[in-house]
C-alpha cells in the first residue's frame, strides 16, 4: 500500500510539474455535473492544494533572508552580538552593540567572529 501511494505521488508530482500552475474556477450549479465531472474537479482541487503546499514548504525552508549572518564580539569578558543579511551588516551591528555596552568606547570592540 505504501509503495503504491509513493508511486502515485511520484507520478503525480512529475505530471504537475510538467503542466504548470493549476488554476481553479468556482463552480456555480453542481446539479448539471456528472460523476466524472465531479471527480475531475476534485482531482484538480487536490493538484492545486498539492502545488500550494509545495510552495509553502519551499518558502518556509528558506527562512528569514534578513538575518542570515551572526557576528559576536568579546570585549572585557562580555559578549556582544549582531545579526544581518550580510557579513558586513552583522559585523557592524555587533560592533555597535559592543560600543554601546562599553559606554561608547570601541577600543576593545575590534575582533569579531562571524558565521552564517
Amino acid at each position: 500500500m505504501k509503495k503504491t501511494i509513493a508511486l502515485l505521488l511520484i507520478v503525480f508530482s512529475t505530471a504537475v510539474m510538467a503542466e504548470g500552475i493549476i488554476k481553479i474556477q468556482v463552480g456555480k450549479n453542481y446539479k448539471g455535473y456528472t460523476q466524472d465531472d465531479l471527480r475531475r474537479r476534485i482531482w484538480n482541487l487536490e493538484r492545486a492544494v498539492w502545488q500550494l503546499q509545495q510552495k509553502v514548504f519551499q518558502l518556509e525552508s528558506k527562512g528569514s533572508a534578513s538575518d542570515t549572518w551572526l557576528c559576536t564580539v568579546k570585549a572585557m569578558s562580555n559578549i556582544y552580538t549582531g545579526t544581518g543579511g550580510s557579513k558586513a551588516v552583522a559585523k557592524n551591528n555587533a560592533i555597535k552593540n559592543c560600543k554601546k555596552g562599553q559606554g561608547g568606547d570601541g577600543f576593545f570592540c575590534k575582533r569579531t567572529n562571524c558565521e552564517q
